[in-house]
C-alpha cells in the first residue's frame, strides 16, 4: 500500500513588499503539492502574508497547485506594475546608497518619513487606498466566491481590531475584498478598513501569522517567515537601524509568543507519555517546521517592504525558490515523522541557516 499523502499547514508571514519571498517558497512547494508529495490542510496569513495564502487557496480551488502558483505570480507582477504607474517613491531608488536593496537611509525614505510625522492618511488630501484596485484585480467576485466555497484548504486571515485592542481571524466563507484589505492596512499609511462597522488594521501586530488556528487541520505546521529573527552586531545605534529591529521585534512576537505555547503543549503531552499516563484530550503533537533566510532578509532594511520594483520582487521570489529547494531537500522527509525546527535553539538562532543564493 502507498504511504499516505502527508499534510501540512502553512503560516505565512507578512512583510509588505518582502512577502515576495514568501510567493518563492509557494512556487516551490506548490510543485510538491502536484507530484503528489504533500498536501496543504490548512493556511494562515497576515498582510502580504494573506494575500499570498488567500492566493494559493484559491488557485486550489480553481484548479489545483499549477494555477495557484500563476496566480501568485501574476499578483506579484501587477504590485510592481501598479507601483510603476502611480510613481511609487521607492520604485528608482535601487541600489540604496550604500548599495543592494536597502533604502533607509536614501534621502526619499528620510522625507517621507519626516512627512509621516505629521500627515497621516486621515489629513492627506491627495489619500487613496492603493489597496483596492489591487484586491479586485487579484480576487474578483466570482473566484473569491469559489474560494469561500471551499474549506479544504482552510484560509485564515488575520486583523487587528483597533477598538478592542484583539485579533480577529476571518475565514470562509466570510473571506471579503474588504478582510483582505483590513489584514494589510498599516495604519500610517491607510485609513483603517471597516468590516461590518468594526475599524480594523494590520494583522501583523497581533498575528503575524495566527497559529492557532492550523492546529485543528494538521500536526505538520511549516512557518515561512520574512522578518528575520536574529541579527549580529546588536544592539542597532543609527536611528533607522533602531527602528528597523524594532519593528522586526513587533512584527515576530506574536510567532515567538505562539510557538513557545505549541512548544509547552508538546512538552506536557511528552511527559505524560513518558510517564505512561493515558490522554485523550483534544490536544496532538504538533511537528514544527520553518522556512526563511535571515542572511538575506536582513541586508534589505524596513524601508525596502514598501518599494515595488520588479528587480526587487523578482531577486525575493528567486531567494524564496532558493531556500524553499534547500528545506524540501533537507526537511520535507521529516514531514509527518518528526519537528525539522528545533524552538529552544532555533528561536535565538537563525531559524534555517541556509546560503544567500546567488544568480
Amino acid at each position: 500500500m502507498a504511504n499516505e499523502q502527508p499534510s501540512i499547514a502553512l503560516a505565512l508571514q507578512g512583510g509588505g513588499s518582502h512577502g515576495a519571498f514568501t510567493w518563492g517558497v509557494l512556487d516551490r512547494l506548490l510543485q510538491e503539492v502536484s507530484a503528489g508529495r504533500v498536501r496543504i490542510g490548512a493556511v494562515s496569513g497576515s498582510s502580504a502574508g494573506a494575500f499570498n495564502a488567500a492566493l494559493t487557496v484559491t488557485g486550489l480551488a480553481l484548479g489545483g497547485p499549477d494555477v495557484a502558483r500563476q496566480k501568485l505570480a501574476a499578483f506579484w507582477k501587477s504590485v510592481s506594475e501598479r507601483g510603476w504607474r502611480s510613481g511609487n517613491a521607492f520604485f528608482f531608488g535601487e541600489p540604496g546608497p550604500f548599495g543592494g536593496f536597502n533604502l533607509d537611509w536614501s534621502p526619499m525614505s528620510i522625507a517621507l518619513e519626516a512627512l509621516g510625522l505629521v500627515v497621516s492618511p486621515y489629513t492627506n488630501p491627495f489619500y487613496r487606498d492603493a489597496l483596492v484596485p489591487i484586491v479586485a484585480q487579484a480576487f474578483p467576485t466570482n473566484e473569491l466566491a469559489a474560494l469561500n466555497a471551499v474549506t479544504n484548504p482552510r484560509l485564515f486571515v488575520g486583523v487587528t481590531d483597533v477598538t478592542n485592542n484583539s485579533r480577529i481571524v476571518f475565514t470562509q466563507p466570510d473571506i471579503s475584498a474588504d478582510a483582505l484589505r483590513a489584514s494589510a492596512c498599516l495604519p500610517t499609511e491607510f485609513k483603517a478598513v471597516s468590516v461590518d462597522g468594526v475599524p480594523y488594521w494590520d494583522g501583523g501586530y497581533l498575528g503575524n501569522p495566527p497559529l492557532s488556528p492550523l492546529l485543528e487541520h494538521a500536526q505538520d505546521l511549516v512557518l515561512v517567515l520574512v522578518n528575520p529573527f536574529r541579527r549580529d552586531g546588536m544592539p542597532p545605534h543609527s536611528a533607522p537601524a533602531i527602528l528597523d529591529r524594532l519593528n522586526e521585534i513587533t512584527f515576530n512576537a506574536s510567532v515567538v509568543l505562539e510557538v513557545n505555547a505549541i512548544e509547552a503543549i508538546n512538552s506536557l503531552l511528552r511527559d505524560l507519555q513518558a510517564q505512561g499516563l493515558p490522554y485523550s484530550g483534544r490536544y496532538k503533537p504538533i511537528r514544527l517546521h520553518s522556512i526563511s533566510n535571515d542572511a538575506f532578509v536582513e541586508q534589505l532594511g524596513f524601508i525596502s517592504k514598501s518599494s515595488t520594483s520588479w528587480e526587487l520582487l523578482s531577486r525575493l521570489h528567486d531567494v524564496g525558490y532558493q531556500t524553499a529547494e534547500a528545506w524540501v531537500s533537507a526537511s520535507l522527509g521529516a514531514v509527518g515523522k518528526r519537528s525539522s525546527f528545533g524552538v529552544k535553539t532555533e528561536l535565538t538562532h537563525k531559524i534555517l541557516k541556509a546560503p544567500i543564493p546567488h544568480r
